[in-house]
């Protein structure tokens, strides 16, 4: 049997059965974290995840009147989220855990991929895709770890602003504008983003440079007061960018290693950014998403390379803190057009 065949088969089928697979899928997700997080939040399947704690903490000490960042979670690890994480996070840390805005953001996530591709039959394919054939993606969701609805909101609050720029209302530019510059105020890494958004927006609003520089420094703004009184306190050891950033632990045998990575990164932002102002409009987003997968894949491919390099042999633990998540969304993104996609059903979802 063809691939192709294959592919057609698969998409008739969820087609067909698409109500029955979406509550299924729905099912079994909440049923997994409900079983699995517990058990797992005791270390019985494997040494156990902070990054849920981390930002249940950070919310209880900011409650409390109290700098969020002087804290430690169970494991002894520093809070490194930036203050947009916890801000992005509280609602669901008041309904009891941060851990549950995975189950929000893939909602969000399923709903925006039906609009970007067309189909709704891709969106479901792509959320069961990516959850069994991706053991990060398992253990991070069940972990309750805050990786995938960073991904998610961050993606989102770039497509929802570009959506908004062209034409929208100047309420919904602003509120758009104000989200992803939360959504960036998440963990540094997507600062690397920024020549790459600027194109794209730039592009959207019809190549006007004022509407472009206008909405983008709103985010901009948004970052720098959310980030800057949590940074100035500790502006030698901040957490979320020096316990944060894992290049940092290639520093003591490579001094400056890891400014020169952040470097090289930003240097080939820009250089594909370069690269998305020729790119024709029907494919400038999913450009734009692989841009973006690059931009986010390269620190981690420089840190394998270097471990390696000086461990004599290869060294994949630079990738065992699962960050290869914030660029997988990007990517399924960007890739999934090109080498999966079919539309058999557009618009929105089916009736009942």
């Amino acid at each position: 049997m063809s691939l192709l065949k294959l592919r057609s088969q698969i998409f008739s089928f969820v087609s067909k059965f698409y109500f029955a697979i979406l509550i299924c899928v729905i099912g079994f997700g909440i049923a997994c974290f409900w079983i699995l997080y517990p058990i797992e939040n005791e270390g019985l399947l494997g040494i156990g995840s902070d990054r849920d704690e981390a930002l249940n903490i950070a919310f209880g000490e900011l409650m409390q009147g109290r700098y969020p960042y002087f804290a430690n979670t169970h494991l002894g690890g520093k809070i490194t989220p930036l203050p947009g994480a916890i801000l992005i996070a509280s609602p669901f840390i008041l309904l009891g855990n941060s851990a549950y805005q995975n189950l929000f953001w893939l909602g969000v996530f399923i709903v925006l991929t039906t609009i970007y591709l067309e189909s709704y039959v891709s969106a479901i394919i792509m959320l069961i895709f990516l959850s069994v054939l991706s053991p990060a993606f398992q253990y991070e969701y069940i972990s309750g770890g805050d990786l995938i609805a960073n991904s998610i909101y961050v993606l989102t609050a770039i497509f929802l602003q570009m959506k908004a720029l062209p034409s929208a209302s100047l309420s919904a530019k602003i509120s758009t504008s104000l989200f992803t510059g939360i959504a960036l105020a998440s963990r540094s890494n997507f600062l690397t983003l920024l020549p790459l958004i600027f194109i794209l927006f730039w592009r959207a609003s019809g190549r006007r440079l004022a509407v472009t520089l206008t909405y983008l420094s709103v985010s901009v703004l948004t970052f720098i007061s959310i980030v800057m009184p949590f940074y100035l306190v500790l502006p030698n050891s901040f957490p979320p960018f020096f316990a944060g950033n894992k290049l940092n632990e290639l520093n003591a045998s490579l001094p400056f290693v890891s400014t020169g990575i952040i470097l090289l990164t930003l240097l080939v932002s820009l250089f594909l950014s370069l690269h998305l102002v020729k790119v024709p409009t029907a494919n400038l987003l999913r450009s734009f998403m692989i841009c973006c997968a690059a931009v986010q894949t390269l620190p981690m491919v420089c840190g394998v390379l270097l471990m390696s390099i000086l461990n004599q042999q290869l060294d994949f633990r630079f990738l065992s803190h699962r960050y290869g998540l914030l660029f997988l969304f990007f990517a399924l993104w960007g890739l999934w057009p090109v080498l999966l996609a079919q539309n058999p059903s557009k618009g929105s979802a089916p009736s009942a």
